[in-house]
C-alpha cells in the first residue's frame, strides 16, 4: 500500500516536528448482495504527535489520530471532524473554549502532559480513530473511537456511532428513525432488550437497580434488526467494557419507518 507523508508545522517550541500526515487509500463498504449501492472512496489521514527526542509512544506522552476521509463528502467529513473535536475535548475544563482543529487538541495534550511534574509509570496517551462501521442501504454508519489516559488505574474510552443518509447527504438521528408516536413502544422494546441482557450476565440480584436501564443515542441497523450501544460506566462497570444488545427486526414493524427496514446491510471491508 503507498502512501503519501507529509510534515506538519510545530506550534510549540518544544515539540518534536513528528506530526506527520499519512494519506492512503481505503477499501469502502461493498455491496453484499446484487443490487446494494456501489463502494465508497475514501482516504485515511493520520496525525502522530511526540515530544522531541521521544522515538516510542511507550516512553513519552503521544497522540494518534485516524480520520477516514470521504470523496466528494464534504458534509459527512465535517460531521466525523465535529464527532471527534467533541470527544478528544470530552474530558477537557469545560472553563475553557473548545479548539476548532485536531491539530491543536493534540499540542494542547502534550502541553498539558509536558507540564505535569508527577508524571504515572505509564504514559499519557490520546487516541483517536473515525472509520467506517457497516452500510445498510444508503445509512453509512461511521464508528468514532477516542480513548484518553492522563494516569491512575486506566483510560477512558469512548465509542460513538454517526449514521448518515447518503443520499440525502444528512446525518440521521434515532428520533428519524423512530416513527412518529412511536417512542414509548420502542424504548419498552430496547428496556425488554436490556432484560434479556442482563439475563445473561453472571450479576446478582442488586446488580439492576445499581445499573439500570437508561437510553442511548447510538445505533446503527442491520439485517437482524437495530443494534444500541452503550459506553462503559453506563449499564455496567468499567470491567464489562462498551454493551451492545439488538431490538429484534420482526418486532420493530410499525415501531421504526419502513424506509429503514425495507433494505439489506452492506459489508465493510477493513473496518
Amino acid at each position: 500500500m503507498s502512501f503519501t507523508s507529509l510534515s506538519l508545522q510545530s506550534r510549540s517550541h518544544w515539540m518534536l516536528p513528528l506530526a506527520l500526515l499519512l494519506v492512503f487509500g481505503l477499501a469502502g463498504c461493498g455491496p453484499k448482495k446484487n443490487g446494494a449501492p456501489a463502494a465508497l472512496d475514501s482516504q485515511v489521514e493520520t496525525l502522530e504527535l511526540r515530544p522531541p527526542g521521544c522515538n516510542s509512544p511507550d516512553a513519552c506522552a503521544s497522540v494518534m489520530i485516524r480520520r477516514e476521509v470521504f470523496a466528494d463528502r464534504p458534509a459527512l467529513n465535517d460531521a466525523i471532524y465535529a464527532q471527534m473535536l467533541q470527544q478528544l475535548q470530552g474530558n477537557d475544563d469545560a472553563s475553557s473554549a473548545p479548539l476548532n482543529a485536531l491539530d491543536k487538541v493534540a499540542q494542547k495534550f502534550l502541553d498539558d502532559a509536558a507540564a505535569v511534574t508527577v508524571t504515572s509509570a505509564a504514559q499519557w496517551q490520546l487516541n483517536g480513530d473515525a472509520k467506517q462501521l457497516a452500510r445498510y442501504g444508503n445509512l453509512l454508519t461511521i464508528v468514532v473511537n477516542s480513548y484518553l489516559y492522563t494516569g491512575g488505574a486506566h483510560g477512558m474510552p469512548v465509542s460513538r456511532w454517526l449514521n448518515w443518509d447518503l443520499a440525502d447527504d444528512q446525518q440521521v438521528t434515532l428520533a428519524d428513525v423512530i416513527e412518529p408516536g412511536q417512542e414509548k413502544a420502542f424504548w419498552a422494546l430496547a428496556a425488554d432488550a436490556h432484560r434479556q441482557w442482563l439475563a445473561t450476565q453472571q450479576v446478582d440480584s442488586d446488580f439492576g437497580k445499581n445499573w439500570p436501564f437508561t437510553k442511548s443515542e447510538d445505533f446503527r441497523l442491520t439485517d437482524t434488526g437495530l443494534v444500541l450501544l452503550y459506553g462503559v460506566y453506563t449499564l455496567g462497570p468499567y470491567s464489562m467494557g462498551e454493551v451492545e444488545f439488538t431490538l429484534p427486526r420482526e418486532k420493530l414493524t410499525g415501531v421504526v419507518r419502513a424506509t429503514y427496514l425495507n433494505t439489506t446491510e452492506s459489508s465493510c471491508d477493513g473496518s
